[in-house]
């Protein structure tokens, strides 16, 4: 986290944003660079109308705009590099404003979206996510002090890929942490087998026996995941403060996990620069499904 793109966008949230950011900056010892998207309704109304004078209230938003980053950036007596675009469609010039500095963070306020809206126009934060090379750090400006950062751990270990994306979860979940002085929390859910709607009868041979066998399965999974954090943990050389293992859905129990104090750290293993399917936009993947139920923050990690 040497080098953080920071997307503010004129609201009461970017101090707060840009707050996050310096904090992690002077933990790290790395460098921050602004991005101020603006954007006012006059551009439809000019494509529609047609106004005389709209490139000098054009010019007139964006100098407001320029002021307004510089009193923020005045309250913590710094300066910092900065870009500024004009647009609606801004996901696009922030992922390749992040590829040209080389970031390895964005950081950006969160916005909440409905599930209908999200399935009849996809938010620019879900394009950034999707479409960023490098992790993205979604802010929720009405989180308090963050007192625990939760590293959502995978223990199915699909693939080698898989594996690599899990440690680079702790990685970061552990650089979070340390920046911000909270504790570092690793929990991995596992399915709990009694209620998935995949199993929808009793194994041949087993009448009666089914529930006990199952919740014996269960204990299992639950013991090999905990060994597998603890082994995954030793070998990154990470101490940890809680490890939890739960059993349940995913999104639900992290949600949980993280409550409205924490921040969750997740992995994000879905093709990049894809157009989305319809699947996707009704289901998602399991990060953006987990991030809907989260209340804090959230640090997605490709």
């Amino acid at each position: 986290m040497k080098n953080m793109l920071v997307v503010l966008d004129g609201s009461s949230s970017d101090e707060h944003v840009l707050r996050q950011a310096i904090q992690l900056a002077a933990s790290s010892g790395g460098d921050i660079h602004l991005f101020m998207t603006v954007y006012d309704s006059i551009e439809e109304l000019n494509r529609y109308i047609g106004f005389d004078n709209y490139q000098e209230v054009k010019q007139s938003i964006l100098d407001e705009a320029e002021v307004k980053l510089r009193r923020l950036t005045d309250k913590f007596d710094d300066h910092f590099s900065s870009t500024m675009h004009w647009g609606h469609r801004w996901h696009f010039h922030v992922i390749s404003e992040a590829k040209k500095i080389s970031a390895d963070l964005v950081i950006k306020a969160v916005r909440r979206h409905s599930r209908i809206a999200e399935f009849l126009h996809t938010p620019e934060d879900w394009h950034l996510l999707r479409g960023a090379s490098c992790p993205v750090w979604l802010v929720n400006d009405t989180t308090a002090q963050i007192d625990r950062v939760v590293a959502a751990f995978s223990t199915l270990e699909e693939t080698e890929d898989h594996r690599h994306l899990g440690e680079r979860v702790l990685q970061k979940s552990r650089d979070l942490a340390t920046a911000l002085g909270a504790e570092l929390h690793v929990v991995a859910v596992v399915p709990d087998w009694l209620q998935s709607q995949a199993i929808v009868g009793p194994m041949p041979g087993m009448p009666g026996q089914f529930p006990a066998v199952m919740a014996d399965i269960g204990e299992q999974a639950l013991d090999r995941a905990e060994e597998i954090i603890q082994e995954t943990l030793e070998k990154l050389a990470i101490d940890a403060d809680v490890i939890e293992v739960r059993s349940g859905f995913v999104d639900i129990e992290l949600g949980d996990a993280v409550g409205e104090t924490g921040a969750l750290v997740i992995g994000s293993a879905a093709a990049r620069n894809l157009p989305a399917k319809v699947s996707d936009k009704l289901f998602g993947n399991t990060s953006e499904k987990a991030i809907h139920h989260a209340r804090g923050d959230v640090l997605e990690v490709h």
